[in-house]
């Protein structure tokens, strides 16, 4: 199976609908977006190996500051459309207006904090960022393959293969 290997936080504008009508988000935890510290405290307590963040390791927030319901989950897309099957590739996956907001309030004041990206419970992206962000999020993946996997299981509601 190939693996997501990169995640870059773009801004955007966040004001279409959370969902078009015929998807449903049936597992929330299936794409989850948690701030994670160099150092543990009451809020990290999730050990987490960061290997795309200088090495190390680091500590999850217990909770997640954005999961799939955040996410416009039919508005995903191959960024840049899908326009060969080979190499690498990258998904949009834009946020709704609630999850928009949320992710623009942590990025203003994220300090030295990490952005962890999760998918199926892996941490697969961990940008720390230098500026306000909203919108939503681009991951890249090792394949197109691999994107239209996750494009699938998005629009499934988060439900994997």
């Amino acid at each position: 199976m190939a693996v997501v290997t990169t995640c870059v936080v773009l801004s955007a504008c966040g004001g279409e609908e959370s969902k078009p009508p015929g998807i449903a988000v049936r597992n929330p935890e299936y794409l989850v977006v948690r701030t994670i510290r160099r150092e543990a405290d009451a809020d990290h307590t999730i050990r987490v190996d960061l290997p795309f963040a200088g090495g190390g390791y680091g500590f999850a927030a217990s909770s997640p500051l954005l999961d799939l319901t955040a996410f416009d989950v039919g508005a995903a897309t191959f960024a840049g459309g899908r326009t060969s099957i080979v190499g690498e590739a990258s998904l949009w996956l834009p946020l709704n207006p609630e999850g928009s907001r949320r992710l623009a309030a942590w990025s203003e004041h994220a300090g030295d904090d990490l952005l962890g990206i999760f998918l199926k419970g892996r941490l697969v992206a961990a940008p720390r960022l230098e500026s306000r962000i909203s919108g939503g999020i681009l991951v890249r993946v090792s394949s197109k393959s691999e994107g239209d996997r996750v494009l699938r299981e998005l629009r499934s509601g988060g439900v994997p293969e």
